[in-house]
């Protein structure tokens, strides 16, 4: 089954940010659990427009209709969300375990010492010494840090954590990362 909305809405991949997932039908007239992938699910109150779609390159645009939210023992709050297009639990749990996208402009500006975690692909990765070691290639978010996988020429990917003893300074300007390696870290 294929739910589409009317209206015809093109948004570049690229713009895309990831806000959720969804987790089931709630009710019987569509609404969806989302479980959040954001440090704030009370935006979801100001999207106007979701994406949703198995990546950011393949989703169908949904007016938002009416966001709630539910406190739970086992997720924290999830959110309750409405579409339009989706209008019985068998359209929404047709969209069970979707991704949910936001466009980028639809979210809040950031503050100046705030970044997305994607801009910090590329960055060039030095030791405190200035020696280079590679480039963020990419960063995972795992619960205890963020994680920079770090691509080496001719050698396997490294994994930095982003704690204090390893990570001396990120420098958003000169899109840099400067790390203290310990024995081991890069072997």
């Amino acid at each position: 089954m294929s739910i589409r909305n009317p209206k015809s809405k093109t948004q570049n991949p690229e713009e895309l940010f990831l806000v959720g997932r969804v987790m089931r039908a709630h009710g019987v007239q569509g609404e969806m659990k989302v479980l959040p992938e954001t440090d704030d699910p009370e935006r979801f109150e100001d999207f106007e427009t979701l994406y949703i779609g198995p990546s950011a390159e393949q989703t169908q645009p949904h007016d938002v209709q009416t966001v709630r939210f539910q406190q739970t023992k086992k997720h924290g709050l999830v959110v309750l969300v409405r579409l339009e297009g989706i209008d019985t639990p068998e359209d929404a749990d047709a969209l069970r375990r979707a991704l949910v996208f936001a466009p980028e402009d639809a979210l809040p500006p950031l503050d100046e010492d705030e970044f997305f975690l994607h801009d910090l692909e590329g960055f060039t990765v030095l030791t405190e010494d200035g020696e280079e070691i590679g480039v963020v290639k990419e960063v995972l978010e795992m619960p205890a840090q963020f994680i920079f996988v770090v691509a080496r020429p001719n050698r396997p990917d490294a994994l930095i954590p982003h704690v204090a003893e390893f990570v001396l300074d990120l420098d958003l300007d000169a899109e840099r990362l400067t790390v203290r390696p310990i024995e081991g870290l890069l072997e």
